[in-house]
C-alpha cells in the first residue's frame, strides 16, 4: 500500500508505548460521509418531530372531544330507546282502551301491564330456570313462537342480571354489553343472534361471580328484532336461597377437605 494513499493516527500515552492506526484514505473519507449522513438524518427526524408534535396534540385533544360527543350520543340513545318501549307500552294500552270503548260492552278494570299484554309479539319467553355455583350464575330459558309468524324472522338476544340491594344498582350482561342506569342495553347488535323460532327453542346465558358473597336479585331478558325493536322485555326475580345453598355447599365441601 503506499503511504500517500494511507493515514496513520498515533494515539500518545503518559506511559507505555504509542498506539497507532494506519487507515487507507478511502475508508477515512467513507466513514466520514457516513457519520455525516447519519448527523443529517438524526437532525431531519428531530426537526420533523419539533414540526408534528403542536399537530398530535391537537389530534389527541380533538381524539378527546369526539369521545366526549360519542359518549353524550350514546346517552342519549339510551334514554331514546327506553322512552320508545314506554311509548310503545302507552300506545298499545290506549289503543286496547278505545277497542273497548268502541265495542261498548262493560268489562271489568285490568291494570295498564295487563292490557299491554294483549300485544302479542311473535315470540315469547315460556319459562326459565336458574342454576348457581359457586363461580357463575345461568338462567335457561325457552323461546315460543306465537301470533303473527310473519315478524318472527329472529333478532338478538341480552340478559341482563341486576343486584338491586345495593346502590347504584349493580348490572352484569351476557353477553357483555353497556347498559344505561335502568339497565338497558346501550346496542342490540352486541347481543346473541337467534335465528327464526319455529316452535320453541332453549337457550342459557351467565355471568360469573366476582366472590361467593355475590349474588343478584333479578335477571331481564332483552329480546330485540333484526332492525333494533324491542320484542320482549322480561324481567324475573332470582331466587336468593340459590345463592345462599352454593356458598354453604362451598363452605361445606371446605371443612370436608380440612377434616380430610
Amino acid at each position: 500500500m503506499k503511504a500517500q494513499n494511507t493515514l496513520t493516527f498515533i494515539i500518545s500515552r503518559n506511559y507505555g508505548h504509542p498506539i497507532s492506526l494506519s487507515l487507507p484514505v478511502w475508508r477515512v473519507y467513507l466513514g466520514g460521509l457516513l457519520l455525516v449522513l447519519v448527523l443529517a438524518g438524526m437532525f431531519l427526524m428531530s426537526a420533523l418531530f419539533l414540526g408534528t408534535y403542536p399537530r398530535l396534540l391537537m389530534l389527541e385533544r380533538e381524539r378527546d372531544e369526539l369521545k366526549s360527543e360519542r359518549d353524550a350520543l350514546r346517552e342519549q340513545a339510551l334514554s331514546a330507546n327506553q322512552k320508545n318501549f314506554d311509548l310503545k307500552e302507552e300506545r298499545i294500552v290506549l289503543a286496547a282502551k278505545a277497542a273497548q270503548s268502541r265495542q261498548g260492552r262493560a268489562r271489568p278494570e285490568r291494570s295498564e301491564d295487563a292490557q299491554a299484554s294483549e300485544y302479542l309479539p311473535p315470540i315469547q319467553i315460556t319459562s326459565i330456570k336458574t342454576r348457581v355455583d359457586r363461580k357463575t350464575v345461568e338462567v335457561v330459558f325457552r323461546i315460543a313462537s306465537q301470533g303473527d309468524p310473519i315478524r318472527n324472522r329472529g333478532g338478538f338476544l341480552i340478559a341482563v342480571f341486576e343486584n338491586t340491594d345495593v346502590q347504584p344498582t349493580r348490572f352484569a350482561t351476557s353477553p357483555t354489553v353497556e347498559v344505561n342506569a335502568e339497565g338497558f342495553p346501550a346496542t342490540y347488535k352486541t347481543g346473541v343472534r337467534f335465528p327464526r323460532v319455529r316452535s320453541a327453542v332453549t337457550y342459557r346465558r351467565k355471568v360469573r361471580r366476582k366472590s361467593q358473597e355475590e349474588y343478584f336479585t333479578h335477571v331481564t331478558l332483552y329480546l330485540f328484532s333484526l332492525r333494533g325493536g324491542l320484542l320482549v322485555k322480561d324481567r324475573f326475580e332470582l331466587e336468593r336461597g340459590l345463592f345462599t345453598r352454593a356458598s354453604a355447599s362451598r363452605a361445606s365441601a371446605a371443612d370436608l377437605y380440612s377434616q380430610s
